[in-house]
């Protein structure tokens, strides 16, 4: 994914994170309305409110925080599967390498010489 292609991702979860907060919030004034006669809710009511509002938002960081690691996690452990392959492949090119070079010495061939064009 490419930087535009991130920040355009995350401008859209961004987005959707906010409506759905706003959704949240207002469901929730209106169940305290709804819940609440004409009078106004005395203090400790609002903070029994407020409180549970910051418990959702929390749980919410929490959420999101779990989530990126995971993908942080996920990430690394592809990273290092395709570091792995490559070095494996690394090493066998240079096995082969390695082969071809010996068997070049003991033939005593000359090595990727090209014919040179004062002989020719």
């Amino acid at each position: 994914m490419n930087p535009d292609q991130l920040r355009a991702y995350k401008r859209d979860k961004s987005k959707k994170f906010n409506a759905k907060m706003r959704d949240l919030r207002l469901k929730e004034k209106k169940r305290i309305s709804d819940n609440q006669p004409d009078k106004q809710p005395d203090q400790q009511e609002k903070q029994d409110d407020q409180l549970s509002m910051e418990d959702l938002l929390v749980k919410i960081e929490e959420n999101h925080s779990s989530k990126i690691d995971e993908l942080m996690n996920n990430v690394d452990r592809l990273l290092d599967t395709k570091l792995d392959e490559m070095f494996n492949r690394l090493d066998i090119i240079e096995s082969i390498i390695e082969t071809k070079l010996e068997t070049k010495l003991e033939t005593n061939q000359p090595i990727n010489r090209q014919p040179s064009i004062f002989f020719a």
